[in-house]
């Protein structure tokens, strides 16, 4: 279904945004405004990632933005996204996607209201494109800001008993949904940077996308560190935990393997040992082995093994 967001005369202009397009719908848009047929094709890639280019007379991005209703593991780039195709000329700008998106009604509906004036300094596809990029940027701070709460869950209960595998495993998801935005918002940043410049004005304006656009970039670069730091953190407290269970039970190792060799020595049961007829023969064995343990406690106790 193609309508007509935004219209302006004075001077001309108009936003049309195509949603759900056939084949046939693409053919006719293209021959209408004299779109290349390569890039109205890149249209109906569904996992396309950001890009700009540009053709005699128009110019062709396509935007990834959050996908507002993405489950909360999403971690592919069709899952946890939707991508907008953009095409603009001097007087019109056409934007094709799938599906209704919230961040395009919400722009959608600031535009509706827009009054343009003939004394517009720039052209309005300039302040449009920077309002879709923008608003497709802005759409990747609420997972980054849920990302960042659960990181300092994580940590907080860094310390405390529970399923390390669990754990690990969310904060293995955890990192390939920040790393994808990080990904995306680094493929956006380098089309915002591509972005022509009409006039000192809409320099000015596209500058402040790129430091907008940088700046989520950072925000995800940071989280992104922040989990590979937990995630190593996770796993060497495991492997601390594993070490402790392995130390006590080589503690109790060095213990019972020479009572054990005592033992296995008596429980031989050869004819001709003298201690087995001896009075004293039971209780010096129990003697000698509590030595023994003595001996290897004081040991343990030297070494700084036992507390």
């Amino acid at each position: 279904m193609l309508r007509t967001v935004f219209r302006s005369s004075t001077p001309a202009f108009a936003w049309l945004d195509l949603v759900e397009p056939s084949r046939a719908d693409l053919d006719e848009i293209a021959r209408t405004y004299g779109l290349t047929a390569s890039a109205v094709a890149d249209c109906l890639d569904p996992e396309h990632l950001p890009k700009f280019e540009h053709f005699d007379g128009t110019s062709f991005a396509i935007l990834r933005a959050h996908d507002e209703r993405a489950d909360a593991r999403a971690d592919t780039i069709q899952s946890f996204t939707r991508k907008v195709a953009i095409f603009w000329g001097a007087e019109f700008l056409i934007t094709i996607h799938r599906k209704d998106q919230p961040y395009l009604s919400t722009l959608m509906q600031q535009w509706e209201h827009r009054r343009a004036t003939p004394e517009e300094s720039r052209p309005l596809w300039a302040d449009l494109l920077a309002d879709l990029t923008n608003a497709a940027v802005q759409t990747y701070e609420r997972p980054l800001e849920d990302a960042e709460t659960r990181v300092d869950a994580f940590e907080a209960q860094l310390l405390s008993k529970h399923d390390v595998a669990e754990v690990v495993r969310e904060l293995y998801q955890l990192k390939r949904q920040v790393t994808l935005a990080k990904r995306l918002l680094w493929r956006t940043l380098g089309v915002a940077t591509r972005y022509p410049l009409p006039g000192e004005r809409s320099g000015s304006l596209m500058q402040d996308l790129r430091e907008n656009t940088e700046s989520m970039h950072f925000y995800a670069d940071e989280l992104v560190e922040d989990v590979v730091n937990l995630l190593h953190m996770q796993l060497s407290l495991a492997a601390h935990r594993t070490n402790e269970v392995v130390q006590v039970l080589t503690i109790f190792s060095a213990f019972f393997l020479p009572l054990t060799f005592i033992v296995g020595i008596y429980g031989m049961n050869f004819e001709h040992m003298p201690e087995l007829s001896h009075r004293l023969g039971y209780p010096g064995v129990w003697v000698v082995m509590g030595l023994v343990c003595v001996g290897i406690w004081l040991w343990f106790r030297r070494r700084g093994w036992l507390k």
